[in-house]
């Protein structure tokens, strides 16, 4: 995927280092109020199920990003994980074919885990430029860690992150919750067989319960890959950003009738910490868009 600066054009826009300094700023602003808060008993809704759950915070969180990204920049675009899509506010500059600044948002990625009193939740903003990611920013408020990058080198707490090569996959440590409820729901007999041979072909495999941390784990060195059949924009662009200035790899599937998409957008993924590829993993997703396409 690409992850330059989009080709110039008549209407300015933000760098993308001032980019990554709004989302970054906002981060911090929800990240503050989560931890000034008392997360015993925290009362929590479902969404869609019991696996996919929400909070006041959740919410609360959102909409001071949302009042920081409007303060700082009132014309960009704003997708949001709770409030969905929030145009920008009277419309582009420079006419239609002006480029569209669009900050995607996941206020709490781990809910599920700060609602139960983990540390493993962070704050999610990433940036792209019409369909180009140029920033991203993941902020784990308990864990005191920050990941960050813009046009230049991925960083964690203002240092740079050092590439390094994926290990084989007999070596390989794997952050994922694939094939989890929606795989297995899905296509359950390829969801077993794949889930046998990822924990007879992989060295560890871990589910951390946010798609954000995994990948900025990843992008740090901390793990091979991740990897999720069925994701959303909001989970996974800071993260793809990061990971990919930092020195690794992102390989999407489109799912069902998503061709065309930005790599973002798209609901499959497998993301390496090098260049180098594992294989195994990228024929289990292969075998899943296989099997999406022949039920279309």
């Amino acid at each position: 995927m690409n992850t330059t600066a989009p080709r110039s054009l008549s209407v300015p826009v933000p760098s993308p280092s001032h980019l990554l300094d709004i989302a970054t700023t906002a981060a911090r602003e929800a990240a503050d109020y989560i931890r000034s808060l008392d997360r015993d008993h925290l009362a929590r809704e479902y969404k869609t199920s019991s696996h996919d759950i929400v909070t006041e915070h959740d919410r609360a969180s959102e909409e001071i990003i949302v009042s920081e990204l409007r303060r700082l920049l009132p014309t960009c675009r704003i997708v949001g994980e709770e409030g969905g899509e929030r145009p920008a506010q009277g419309g582009p500059v420079g006419g239609d074919a002006a480029p569209v600044v669009t900050f995607y948002v996941d206020p709490i990625d781990g809910t599920s885990n700060f609602a139960a009193g983990l540390p493993l939740f962070c704050v999610s903003i990433g940036v792209a430029v019409d369909d180009v990611l140029v920033a991203g920013v993941i902020d784990a408020p308990v864990l005191g860690q920050v990941f960050t990058a813009a046009d230049g080198p991925a960083m964690l707490n203002g240092r740079e992150i050092r590439p390094r090569s994926t290990h084989a996959s007999a070596d390989a440590l794997v952050l994922s919750g694939f094939p989890g409820q929606r795989a297995c729901a899905e296509f359950p007999e390829l969801a077993a067989r794949a889930y046998a041979g990822m924990e007879d072909g992989l060295s560890a495999m871990r589910h951390l319960g946010t798609a954000a941390l995994e990948l900025a784990y990843v992008a740090a060195g901390w793990a091979d890959a991740t990897a999720l059949a069925s994701i959303n924009s909001w989970d996974i662009a800071a993260g793809f950003h990061i990971l990919q200035r930092a020195g690794g790899s992102v390989r999407t599937w489109p799912g069902r009738g998503a061709v065309g998409r930005p790599d973002f957008l798209n609901p499959a993924y497998v993301a390496c910490t090098g260049p180098e590829r594992l294989e195994l993993l990228d024929d289990i997703f292969e075998e899943v868009q296989a099997a999406r396409d022949a039920d279309l």
